[in-house]
């Protein structure tokens, strides 16, 4: 999937999102609490919709295309509004028992375009399935939801199941995975290891187990960024009398230079294991995938901000990337081609292009622009 065109607007917080244009690498620069992260909470929003959430208040518009040949499509559509003033975004309403505990907003209209063509038109209670009247269905639930699996719409749900939100686990987060053994039999490809709806770190640990070339790939940018590790593995380690069935669990441990003994899971700092999650996202999610990396540069050091802002940049695969950072060293060191510079006026939310401010063409020289640029010293207006 690819995000084209973004519009978001939540009247229950007063809070809009004016159209954005996404390109494969998009990096939303800007001073703090400029509503960067607000854009990709936005797009996250839409996921959960997708999965038949509601949300009041929130009104949207999205073009994508989907696949190699770049199939277009345009969804949109918008909740009532609630009373409860966004509180009840901490909800998501995802089923009908949520409701007796408060109202759940109903969907107004929802519209899905398959290349120009309306393929799905709700309105209100009222919904036509390629020009057909369906029979009455949930007021609550999404037309993605609802025909998930019509073969139209179902490539469609599958899609916006693969935003996904950068890996920010903590490493003191590493859970043991019951029956490890019973996944080894079932994930034996790559293709089915990268589509397997399982968390990254089980992704990492069915390719080294499976001798996989893509692990060591993502082991020789780790330890590009860290020098002193020689060696990464993840085997069971002893831990008490654990059930049998937690015995084969992975654990990560990495091997230093001139250390004899294997640094385990617990003692590997966070920036360690961020920066091991985020390259084995790059290698491990599924094709299609749409990544959101909020604030890049947290808990990475400058030398791991180089080697993933590399790959990044010369990803081959059908990847997309939407980053935000207020970081000098990310900003310049990401072409100003990929900028987008957010400024807020109140609770109206805007991003421009570099070219639209006509800076420089040596990236040193736009960088230096863009720090004394109005909209980007003072991007939050009253």
């Amino acid at each position: 999937m690819k995000i084209k065109k973004f519009e978001y607007n939540n009247k229950n917080l007063d809070l809009k999102i004016n159209s954005i244009d996404f390109s494969s690498l998009s990096l939303l620069v800007g001073v703090s609490g400029v509503g960067k992260t607000l854009i990709l909470q936005g797009i996250l929003d839409l996921r959960k919709i997708s999965q038949g959430k509601s949300l009041g208040g929130v009104e949207w518009e999205i073009e994508f295309s989907i696949g190699k040949k770049e199939k277009n499509y345009i969804w949109r559509g918008a909740f009532e509004r609630t009373e409860l003033n966004g509180i009840e975004n901490d909800f998501y309403y995802d089923d009908d028992e949520t409701e007796n505990l408060m109202p759940r907003p109903k969907i107004i209209f929802e519209e899905l375009y398959f290349e120009s063509e309306l393929i799905v038109e709700r309105k209100g209670n009222d919904i036509k399935l390629k020009g057909r009247n369906t029979p009455r269905l949930s007021s609550f639930k999404s037309v993605l939801n609802l025909f998930n699996e019509e073969e139209i719409i179902s490539s469609v749900y599958e899609n916006f199941n693969k935003i996904l939100k950068g890996d920010d686990s903590d490493v003191r987060g590493i859970p043991l995975f019951e029956n490890f053994d019973k996944l080894l039999i079932n994930y034996t490809t790559i293709e089915s290891i990268q589509n397997a709806n399982i968390p990254l770190f089980l992704k990492l640990a069915l390719a080294y187990k499976n001798k996989m070339e893509i692990f060591n790939t993502v082991k020789e940018n780790f330890i590009r960024v860290f020098s002193q590790v020689e060696n990464i593995k993840l085997e069971p380690i002893e831990e008490g009398k654990l059930p049998h069935f937690f015995r084969n669990s992975p654990r990560l441990q990495i091997k230093e230079k001139n250390v004899s003994k294997w640094i385990l899971h617990n003692k590997i700092s966070s920036g360690m294991f961020k920066t091991l999650m985020q390259i084995s996202q790059l290698f491990l999610c599924a094709e299609n995938t749409v990544i959101l990396i909020d604030e890049f540069e947290n808990s990475l050091g400058i030398n791991c901000i180089d080697t993933l802002t590399e790959n990044l940049l010369s990803d081959n695969r059908n990847l997309q990337f939407i980053l935000t950072s207020h970081h000098p060293y990310i900003i310049n060191a990401i072409g100003m081609e990929y900028w987008k510079i957010v400024s807020r006026t109140g609770g109206v939310i805007s991003t421009k292009n570099s070219e639209e401010y006509k800076l420089g063409k040596s990236r040193h020289e736009a960088f230096k622009q863009l720090i004394q640029l109005s909209d980007y010293r003072k991007g939050i207006k009253a």
